[in-house]
């Protein structure tokens, strides 16, 4: 038992070292702690090729070939799937306006011009105090260049403080650029790789069952406990259906999975669409190509602790909870591929077509 549990414990690094790409143990600054640094709108930037490369990884390797129109069969089949979303050069950078909230030092010389007005700066301080202004924040998101940081830009537009004994007044205040202290902590990454165990049985009525599954492990302290579980099914219609058969094995198929590492990230993802598949040589070495067209969607959960400056003690600190939701923007994919199988062995390899291309590999033991 303690053996087995060394095992699981291995593989889960494995995966969690391939599927963050050492973003958590290689990181100067690290994702969690980059994020403390960052407000919720900033934040979804920043993370969002994130999100979107896990939903996309998560929807690749499935399949590899459709289940045949017949009522039973053994079609068992176990081994490992690797992934890797890529990522374009568009999704390195992000530029947004936003509310953004300075602290008291950038405060200060924001108002700096107002010096001479008597009161006025005292009253404009210490109304911007706590207060967002509007700003403008660029720089790279957490797969950009390294040696990047975030830069926020206040341009000097006009703003509306209501003075005691005056009333409403408007004030210029000084342009001023704030660089962030975090950088694309993956410096620079091209492709975000993933792995995940997985086996399959069929076929009854025309119908297969794939898995995925990994027990609860916890990596270390830092880290937390990473968990991943998913399932698909495919089913040839043409079981049911009282016409000649087609060509080529057809089948509709369904995938879902969800995959937690520690407090920080959730993610799931799901797929469904049609494949075809055709293979030719005897049963124990022949080659088989596959292709598919799926919709599909994912979603990443983040949370994380905001910390910011206290407006009225900057020596002390103020944690604000945060957890947000990113939408993956792959909707759909056609996939292209090719299976091998030599004896009991079979490898496969795809290809697949969406705003995040990813290509998939598979490695196992077929009976």
């Amino acid at each position: 038992m303690k053996n087995s549990t060394k095992l699981l414990r291995v593989f889960a690094i494995f995966m969690i070292t391939l599927s963050l790409s050492t973003a958590i143990t290689r990181a100067d600054d690290g994702i969690k702690e980059s994020l403390q640094k960052l407000a919720e709108g900033v934040a979804k930037e920043y993370v969002g090729p994130i999100g979107s490369a896990f939903g996309a990884n998560l929807n690749s390797g499935w399949m590899y070939r459709s289940p045949e129109a017949k009522t039973f069969g053994v079609d068992l089949d176990f081994g490992l799937v690797v992934m890797g979303a890529m990522f374009k050069d568009e999704s390195k950078k992000f530029d947004l306006s936003t509310s953004f909230t300075f602290d008291n030092a950038t405060i200060d010389v924001l108002t700096s011009s107002l010096s001479t007005l008597g009161g006025f700066q005292s009253a404009v301080r210490n109304e911007l105090y706590g207060s967002g202004l509007t700003v403008n924040v660029s720089g790279p998101t957490v797969v950009g260049a390294k040696d990047d940081s975030i830069l926020v830009s206040y341009t000097g537009t006009p703003v509306t403080v209501n003075v005691p004994g005056i009333g409403d007044t408007t004030f210029s205040l000084t342009p001023t650029n704030q660089v962030l202290p975090v950088t694309g902590v993956l410096g620079d990454l091209s492709m975000l790789p993933l792995a995940a165990p997985q086996a399959s049985i069929g076929t009854v009525f025309g119908t297969k069952l794939i898995l995925r599954y990994l027990p609860s492990i916890e990596i270390d302290k830092k880290i937390g406990k990473f968990e991943y579980f998913g399932f698909g099914i495919q089913h040839n219609p043409f079981m049911f259906i009282p016409v000649p058969e087609p060509p080529v094995d057809v089948s509709l198929g369904f995938f879902t999975q969800t995959m937690t590492v520690g407090t920080i990230f959730e993610s799931k993802a799901t797929m469904f669409g049609l494949q075809a598949s055709k293979t030719f040589g005897p049963g124990a070495l022949n080659v088989t190509p596959y292709a598919g067209f799926s919709f599909e969607k994912s979603e990443m959960t983040i949370t994380y602790e905001y910390t910011t400056e206290d407006p009225t003690n900057p020596s002390q600190t103020i944690t604000n909870p945060i957890e947000f939701k990113l939408e993956g923007e792959n909707k759909t994919r056609f996939t292209i591929g090719l299976s091998f199988k030599l004896a009991i062995l079979k490898i496969n390899a795809e290809y697949n077509l969406s705003k995040y291309n990813t290509i998939a590999a598979g490695l196992g033991i077929i009976i």
